[in-house]
């Protein structure tokens, strides 16, 4: 559920870029998408962490089951990243492969 919830994310800020031609400035400025869930919360119902540090790496992160950093099996973090830019430093926006190219392994 929480790698969905990260996937549905991704899918609705590559919508906020497409508008705005910027990344949001936080998950509360995200567009809802009609019959989806729009949820920006783990499977433990805790918002997913958000960052965009300055090189352009959209990352999300859950803490696990226990809500806290660095554990390991259901108490594990999750986190999922997305390239933000592409190699000329513009934004992946309007990219129609966007939400699998951008994705780091």
């Amino acid at each position: 559920m929480t790698r969905t919830a990260m996937v549905e994310t991704f899918v609705r800020i590559s919508l906020y870029a497409e508008t705005n031609e910027a990344l949001p400035p936080s998950l509360d400025a995200l567009p809802k998408r009609e019959e989806y869930i729009n949820r920006t919360t783990d499977g433990w119902k805790r918002p997913l962490q958000y960052s965009v540090p300055p090189e352009g790496v959209i990352t999300f992160r859950s803490f696990g089951a226990d809500g806290k950093p660095g554990v390991n099996g259901e108490n594990a973090d999750i986190s999922q990243s997305y390239r933000s830019r592409k190699p000329d430093g513009s934004l992946w926006v309007g990219s129609p492969m966007w939400i699998v190219d951008a994705e780091l392994k």
